[in-house]
């Protein structure tokens, strides 16, 4: 992934008492981060740990300019109140190292 800036896009949900199915936003961020947090975020062991703990990980991949990565990582928690949606973009810039 040389030359190539990772931008998160993160979500964070909460469940809407009125309803069953329905999430409002609580919070929306946008960052740039490095190809290490990009690792730590999506490796395997990261979304067994999740699991493990009851939670639920789901994880989308692409054909991005990097190659076939995770572009989108779903994260709800193990009380199904609350859920994390990170999206990756990947963008290739001969400026960045």
């Amino acid at each position: 992934m040389y030359n190539t800036r990772i931008e998160l896009t993160e979500v964070r949900l909460e469940k809407n008492p009125n309803t069953k199915t329905t999430f409002d936003i609580v919070s929306q961020s946008n960052r740039v981060i490095t190809e290490q947090n990009y690792k730590n975020i999506v490796s395997d062991d990261t979304v067994k740990w999740f699991r493990r703990l009851g939670g639920v990980e789901t994880i989308t991949r692409g054909y991005t300019s990097a190659g076939y990565l995770v572009t989108k990582l779903v994260s709800t928690s193990p009380d199904r109140q609350s859920k994390t949606i990170r999206e990756f973009n990947f963008i290739s810039d001969k400026r960045y190292k």
